[in-house]
């Protein structure tokens, strides 16, 4: 069970990176976005044939009904990363505040 939850995780992480190179180069809006981290996750879900509901022994209709959710929770999953990172970027820019940095190492007095 850990593996599986390990596996949809990482995946998640995984989609978001091709995303995020891809976003990097074209300009995506964040419907878009959100539409592009679905579709590649039921594509990674497809590609390596990856059922969750198969795994953990629940009952599905067909095995193509469960490798799409599967991918759809890939998708998911792979959005909730997007902010989590977000959050600890803003952290980061919050907590190491890059204007007092600068103002300091150049000794750069306030002006108003």
């Amino acid at each position: 069970m850990m593996f599986t939850f390990a596996m949809v995780a990482l995946l998640g992480l995984a989609v978001l990176a091709v995303t995020a190179t891809a976003s990097r180069y074209l300009s995506i809006s964040a419907e878009i976005r959100a539409f592009t981290l679905a579709a590649l996750g039921v594509g990674a879900a497809w590609l390596i044939d990856l059922d969750v509901f198969g795994v953990l022994a629940v009952a599905t209709r067909d095995s193509a009904i469960g490798v799409t959710v599967t991918g759809l929770m890939i998708g998911g999953a792979a959005y909730f990363w997007q902010e989590i990172l977000g959050f600890f970027t803003g952290l980061t820019r919050k907590l190491g505040d890059e204007a007092a940095t600068l103002e300091k190492s150049e000794q750069l007095r306030r002006v108003a």
